[in-house]
């Protein structure tokens, strides 16, 4: 039996199918604005179902370690939740995302662009100074943080 697919809204705005189950949280069908890729969802008899408390946690988690919690959206975090807690493949074209899957030992599989290279930790550092620091703003010469892309974990 093939393991569940959790499906990113990529899935039904672009009409992918998947063979199995497919799953996808309720925050997705927010996210799809045209009539096709609501159709889509409907027809794909995908199971519409928010995650467990723990597993958002753990998909939390993960996104701060990776450095990725301030580009994902809530509903990222959830589809995140949701492959953990079915141990699932991940669908999904968002970049970030597929970064966290990966680090988190998830399959993950893309929709219309291609997967990522590299499995990132990203950093701040000080566009001013050079110093790493979390947070806005710098605590040593008080300048606005900005990402940059680390190495390979």
């Amino acid at each position: 039996m093939r393991p569940a697919t959790v499906a990113d809204s990529s899935v039904f705005i672009c009409g992918k199918g998947f063979e199995g189950e497919v799953v996808t949280v309720p925050g997705v069908e927010g996210e799809l604005l045209d009539i096709g890729s609501r159709m889509r969802l409907q027809i794909s008899g995908a199971r519409i179902e928010p995650p467990s408390r723990d597993a958002l946690a753990r998909a939390r988690a993960g996104a701060e370690r990776t450095g990725d919690a301030a580009v994902l959206s809530e509903v990222d975090l959830e589809l995140l939740a949701k492959a953990l807690e079915l141990s699932a493949t991940l669908a999904t074209d968002d970049y970030a995302l597929q970064n966290v899957a990966l680090h988190l030992g998830l399959r993950v599989e893309t929709v219309a662009q291609p997967r990522i290279k590299k499995i990132l930790k990203r950093t701040q550092r000080c566009p001013g100074c050079g110093r790493p620091f979390e947070g806005e703003d710098c605590p040593v010469c008080g300048t606005t943080r900005r990402k940059r892309r680390g190495g390979l974990l």
